[in-house]
């Protein structure tokens, strides 16, 4: 029994990191700090208390609570998001108790599987905080600045994953939609000027084979998103 016990505490502790870099898909897709904070309380019962439990029987029921509590706190404190400026895309913008933002400053002491999975998701964070940025209304006059000073910020990025140009069509469509000018020929001229400079595919990269399988991982999550983003286009299409 105290064999099997061990066996699947260290099961849950092999699988705790691939299932900590999953919750960073809340991040981008649904940012609100309560679903960030509750994932990552219910990612720790499981994969940090419960091997703790199993390791050590005796183990507190206070104890546990102390460490859920530190969890949904840091989580909540740290947020979805860094406070950093999105004038620089190199900087960390996912939130600091998130898979990407804890990794991310070391990414060059990491493998390169590694390091373009952080570089692509920090990216994704940094259009998630352009998009809450955009102002909810833009008087039609002022639309061509804002849509200038987003293309400087799009330029800058030395790697432009096409991974992220769902996040760049609804960067586009939130800027039309807070000026009135729905179903813009614009949106659709604009996205087919990313689209050729957004073309790093991960799917496509080459890996060593130690990478794998999280090179394995990545080249099918993100390809999915790289053959199949275009569907959201017909969205805005005039």
């Amino acid at each position: 029994m105290k064999r099997l016990r061990y066996l699947f505490a260290g099961i849950l502790l092999l699988v705790s990191f691939p299932s900590w870099r999953l919750l960073d898909w809340a991040n981008v897709t649904l940012p609100f700090q309560w679903i960030v904070t509750t994932g990552f309380v219910l990612w720790g019962v499981v994969f940090v208390i419960l091997p703790l439990k199993l390791l050590r029987p005796k183990l507190h029921r206070l104890s546990a609570l102390v460490i859920i509590l530190c969890l949904g706190s840091l989580s909540w404190l740290s947020g979805p998001f860094t406070a950093q400026t999105t004038l620089d895309p190199n900087l960390s913008h996912c939130g600091r108790t998130s898979y990407t933002g804890f990794f991310y400053p070391v990414r060059g002491l990491l493998s390169s599987a590694h390091q373009d999975d952080l570089e692509l998701r920090n990216q994704m964070c940094w259009l998630v905080k352009m998009i809450k940025k955009v102002p909810s209304e833009i008087a039609p006059e002022d639309l061509a600045h804002h849509l200038n000073l987003m293309k400087n910020k799009l330029l800058k990025p030395s790697l432009k994953f096409r991974a992220s140009l769902p996040w760049i069509t609804f960067l586009l469509g939130r800027y039309l939609s807070a000026s009135e000018l729905k179903n813009s020929p614009l949106l659709v001229q604009n996205l087919g000027f990313w689209t050729q400079l957004y073309n790093e595919e991960i799917s496509a990269r080459k890996y060593a084979w130690y990478e794998w399988p999280h090179s394995a991982m990545i080249q099918f999550e993100y390809g999915l998103i790289e053959k199949h983003w275009e569907a959201i286009r017909i969205e805005y299409s005039p």
